[in-house]
């Protein structure tokens, strides 16, 4: 005896109340994306008229002006027609009416012409037409080029003219009164001198002379140290001579005693020699310095004389000093430097 199974009942739709199907609870479920129809919406295209510019400013124009003459071109004002009209008149014309072919009706012949006649006479009118002479004398700020036309002149050879000696004279430049050949205006120009004016001081400060001081012999021994710069500027057309220079003048003193003889070096340090050292009326002095190390081996007297004799002070004082000999020096040396070029 076999068992039963029941079997599951089928599930049923809920009922309207008339016996039908209610499908009203699916009527809230949204379809996917991909199963929504595509909507299309058709849309104008709004053709886009090209708005007339000014052909001088380029600028957009509501109401243009166009040309009287040619109709193409057109304006935003009457003082923008006038600046254009220089360049634009020379492409300005009358549009051309339509032309007839030759051999048909509509074409108008020269009366007691022949053909080629009358097509020659149509060349020549169309060749006047294009070519546009500017016989116009105005000054325009811009665009000059536009004004050049080329020319039917023949190319001149050159051939070189001989002048006399007094018309060479007469058209070579003068020279300056100072400074450079090329600097005829006399403007600013600076020539460094430096080198060449340390060369010449230290040249200058040689073989000094010799002289007697308290009981011995006082001598310059070397000029060294001489540094500083120089120049000669041109200023308004006039050179000036300007330095500024220090060196060192060595010496020794040299005298007997009971130990036999002796000997004590110095330095005399001159700076601030500048060109303003030996001009009238002005106060620029020359720092003097004088170095004497070894005179502790001298006796307070004779010290005295030797530091007298050397000179330390500016100017130095007349009768035969080593300072007074160095001044001599320099001034001279100014009046050489003065000179040169």
């Amino acid at each position: 005896m076999t068992a039963m199974v029941a079997e599951p009942k089928e599930a049923t739709a809920p009922k309207r109340a008339g016996g039908g199907i209610d499908y009203s609870k699916f009527d809230n479920i949204e379809d996917s994306d991909d199963e929504k129809p595509q909507t299309t919406t058709s849309t104008k295209k709004v053709a886009e008229v090209e708005r007339p510019h000014c052909h001088n400013c380029h600028k957009d124009i509501q109401k243009p002006l166009r040309c009287g003459v040619c109709k193409k071109v057109s304006y935003c004002c009457a003082q923008c027609q006038k600046d254009d009209w220089p360049y634009h008149k020379r492409a300005c014309k009358k549009p051309e009416e339509p032309k007839a072919d030759d051999k048909g009706p509509g074409k108008k012949a020269l009366p007691g012409a022949s053909k080629e006649e009358n097509s020659k006479g149509d060349r020549e009118q169309k060749r006047k037409e294009d070519n546009v002479v500017d016989n116009d004398n105005e000054e325009f700020t811009w665009y000059r080029h536009r004004e050049w036309k080329p020319t039917e002149e023949p190319k001149k050879e050159f051939k070189p003219v001989q002048i006399d000696a007094s018309e060479a004279e007469a058209a070579t430049p003068a020279k300056p009164p100072a400074g450079s050949v090329w600097n005829t205006a006399g403007t600013w120009e600076e020539k460094d001198v430096t080198a060449l004016a340390q060369k010449t001081l230290r040249e200058s400060m040689e073989g000094l002379t010799e002289m007697d001081a308290a009981g011995g012999v006082l001598s310059a021994t070397s000029v060294d140290s001489v540094e500083g710069d120089a120049s000669k500027p041109v200023i308004r057309g006039t050179m000036r001579h300007m330095f500024d220079l220090s060196f060192k003048v060595k010496f020794v003193f040299k005298w007997m005693d009971s130990d036999g003889q002796r000997r004590a070096e110095g330095t005399v340090a001159i700076s601030d020699f500048t060109h303003d050292t030996f001009a009238e009326g002005v106060l620029a002095a020359p720092v003097v310095e004088l170095i004497f190390k070894e005179a502790k081996q001298l006796e307070v007297s004779r010290r005295h004389a030797v530091e007298a004799a050397v000179g330390r002070t500016w100017p130095p004082t007349p009768g035969g000093s080593l300072l007074d000999q160095v001044s001599s020096r320099m001034k001279a040396w100014v009046t050489e430097y003065e000179q040169s070029r």
